[in-house]
């Protein structure tokens, strides 16, 4: 991934790890999965709308957030609030009210945007119909701007196009800038790259324009910075599996979470053993020609369990932040709790020397927790 798109994308990681964090969930909210999601025209949603699907389409009216986790996420009706969106593509033609912040493969923007719009992509596509209300921050390998942005854009990427609007200023980090002849940036232009930008003739820049070479220091924060963005897809990838679960068997990821609670050093004890005994029990039945596909089965799922692990952990974390142990837990709250707890194991990992021990800790109490609930 290139250097522009990780410096772009580090703009986002605080702000939406902090979106995550302060981000209450909804008392009342609704939630719907597994497969293909569709809220109908003329369907209103009144609360919070918690998705989970292959395919999700929003043709209705959401009087609340939309939280949507698939592999397509389609907006072409209203949604009253903010957008949070992790998916292989996302289209927004109808109007979002306040923020977007969006993680996907591709993202198009045709429609409305009120708020600011927060973009982790491969490719951002802003058509001439589109207008943002607010600021743009985005980390994308391609990006066309065509669209109106009232507020001022933060960025980086490989190749950058600015064809219409800016009411602020712009900053980018990339490889290539054109500044079509139709844009108009009444801020100031400030841009670092290797390369000359492309402003074309009758592009208008109302305040100056500064071209800046990379700096040697940049390549030694490349690793931290890999870090964090590493830290950051990782959480959205276990959040979307964590929703799935979930929505699939709250009431065992409940049990699971009160497993950590009501007996933790059972579950570091138990976790221990699987931790450490399961990959010598699956190398010792490899020996045997007959039970390699055993072993390698056992260590496939055992590699899985670990990944999980941290699902019932944050869990938790994010259930014992809110205050829900002696309620009845709603799907709702179970996503909201679990978005919590993984946005807060996420940052302890990224301490120093501290972030190992975190992550083992993890690992072990997830482990033993899962097994602690079966026996019980």
């Amino acid at each position: 991934m290139s250097k522009h798109v990780l410096r772009g994308l580090a703009v986002l990681v605080m702000v939406i790890l902090a979106t995550v964090l302060l981000a209450a969930p909804a008392l009342a909210a609704e939630v719907r999965g597994l497969d293909d999601v569709t809220i109908a025209s003329g369907e209103v949603v009144d609360d919070d709308l918690y998705v989970a699907g292959s395919s999700i389409t929003i043709d209705g009216t959401v009087n609340g957030d939309l939280w949507a986790v698939g592999g397509t996420v389609t907006i072409n009706g209203t949604v009253n609030g903010d957008v949070v969106a992790a998916a292989q593509k996302v289209d927004i033609n109808g109007e979002v009210t306040q923020a977007a912040r969006v993680v996907a493969s591709e993202v198009n923007i045709d429609g409305y945007v009120g708020g600011d719009l927060l973009v982790g992509s491969s490719e951002l596509t802003i058509s001439s119909t589109a207008e943002i209300g607010g600021d743009l921050l985005f980390g994308s390998s391609s990006a066309r701007i065509d669209g109106l942005i009232h507020g001022y854009i933060r960025g980086g990427g490989d190749d950058v196009t600015l064809a219409d609007g800016v009411g602020g200023d712009v900053q980018l980090d990339l490889d290539n800038l054109t500044v079509a002849s139709t844009a108009n940036i009444q801020g100031n232009l400030t841009y670092t790259s290797e390369n000359e930008a492309d402003i074309q003739p009758g592009a208008q820049i109302g305040g100056t324009t500064a071209h800046h070479l990379p700096g040697v220091e940049w390549e030694f924060g490349v690793g931290l910075l890999s870090g964090i963005l590493g830290n950051l897809l990782g959480f959205l990838m276990v959040l979307a599996i964590g929703v799935l679960i979930v929505l699939l068997a709250p009431r065992r990821m409940a049990l699971i979470a009160d497993s950590l609670r009501n007996k933790p050093w059972w579950s570091l004890g138990w976790g221990a053993i699987i931790l450490f005994v399961t990959p010598v029990a699956a190398i010792v039945v490899c020996i045997t020609i007959v039970g390699i596909p055993l072993g390698l089965i056992a260590l496939a799922l055992y590699g899985i369990a670990i990944y999980l692990s941290q699902i019932p952990v944050a869990l938790f974390i994010g259930r014992w932040i809110i205050g829900y142990f002696n309620k009845t837990d709603s799907r709702a709250i179970l996503v909201g709790a679990l978005a919590l707890g993984l946005a807060i194991l996420c940052l302890l990992r990224l301490i120093p020397y501290l972030g190992f021990v975190i992550g083992l800790a993890t690992v072990l109490f997830g482990l033993g927790a899962t097994l602690v609930s079966l026996k019980r």
